[in-house]
């Protein structure tokens, strides 16, 4: 790693090492897999949900496409027309659908995977993106990020693909088709992006990345998808906890005789309450279903799934105990990490 870069990185983390990140867990990760994983498997079909919850979902998906052709173009114009869009919403029907959104399927035909698709559709990038929306309508004369809207809404539609067969098969389909994905993107969209809705505001919440080798990390959208799913998940998680302000990841290669993995590492302050409850357990249970402080505790385990998925190992439990993720606390700081398999060096 370089070594300037990332004494950079986590000055403001105490003690945090170089050595510590790549001890976090083992260099050598085998991949199991006899094909590259898409993850295009922790999905459900709309079939399994009432009727009246796949229509909510069908709007739902619309007005984010619409929303999406809104946000093409540039300059002031590209401003208006979503500017006139959001004006247009009525945000607080739409509130009400995401919060209930799947109730009566779940109470129907409960699942943990409808559970865990539930959680995505309604979290992922869409929370963050209500978020900023309802601060609009509170602050119409404030200035919109209409760049981070964008890629918000670009991301949830990802999500949704991913996770629901039958919503949109055609573009899914072409989602599938070969299209590396870099590391870059993940760049571009997360660092110095805010976690919370309000921007520059008190309280806020900002990410910081590094990313000290550019690389590709997926081989089709709807994998990118999959990876956007586990980071949502992620970032959304601390941001509820974290207690400096900032967030920050780094993205590093760990190379081995099987190939090389990218490590993805996000570290964030807590506060005193959070780090005795963390110091009073075993971390590696936050990736079981159900484990959480705040929230549903299907959001470490949904990445969890993913991971093991793409390693090709059979449970979430055996991905956290050889490493492939994990959760440990470093110099009174939370650090949370996972692996995915790199396609080539860019």
């Amino acid at each position: 790693m370089q070594a300037d870069a990332f004494n950079s990185h986590v000055a403001n983390f105490e003690e945090i090492t170089e050595t510590e990140l790549y001890a976090l867990a083992p260099t050598v990760m085998v991949n199991h897999r006899a094909r590259r994983y898409h993850g295009d498997d922790l999905a459900i079909s709309m079939e399994e949900f009432v009727a009246e919850d796949q229509e909510t979902m069908r709007e739902l998906y619309g007005i984010l496409v619409g929303f999406f052709a809104a946000l093409q173009g540039h300059g002031e114009e590209r401003e208006r027309t979503a500017l006139a869009f959001m004006d247009g919403l009525d945000l607080a029907g739409l509130f009400v659908q995401v919060r209930e959104l799947g109730a009566e399927s779940y109470r129907a035909s409960p699942s943990p995977l409808m559970a865990k698709t539930l959680h995505d559709v309604r979290g992922g990038g869409l929370a963050p993106l209500l978020g900023r929306l309802d601060l609009h309508r509170l602050r119409p004369k404030a200035p919109v990020a209409i760049e981070t809207l964008y890629l918000l809404t670009r991301d949830h539609l990802k999500i949704m693909r991913n996770a629901l067969l039958g919503l949109d098969d055609a573009q899914r389909d072409e989602d599938l088709k070969i299209k590396p994905h870099g590391t870059e993107f993940i760049v571009e969209k997360w660092d110095q992006a805010w976690a919370s809705a309000e921007g520059q505001e008190a309280g806020a919440v900002r990410v910081e990345v590094t990313c000290l080798q550019n690389v590709e990390i997926a081989e089709c959208c709807v994998e990118f998808g999959a990876l956007d799913r586990i980071l949502y998940n992620l970032m959304n998680n601390a941001s509820r906890h974290t207690k400096g302000g900032v967030i920050r990841m780094m993205l590093f290669p760990t190379p081995d005789v099987h190939g090389e993995n990218l490590r993805f590492v996000l570290i964030n302050e807590v506060s005193p309450e959070d780090r005795a409850y963390l110091e009073g357990r075993d971390l590696q249970t936050l990736f079981k279903a159900g484990v959480s402080t705040t929230g549903s505790g299907y959001g470490l385990n949904v990445a969890a799934e993913f991971v093991s998925n793409a390693f090709g190992l059979k449970t979430p439990e055996a991905a956290a105990a050889g490493g492939y993720l994990g959760a440990r606390l470093l110099h009174g700081q939370f650090v949370i990490w996972f692996h995915w398999p790199i396609i080539a060096e860019v």
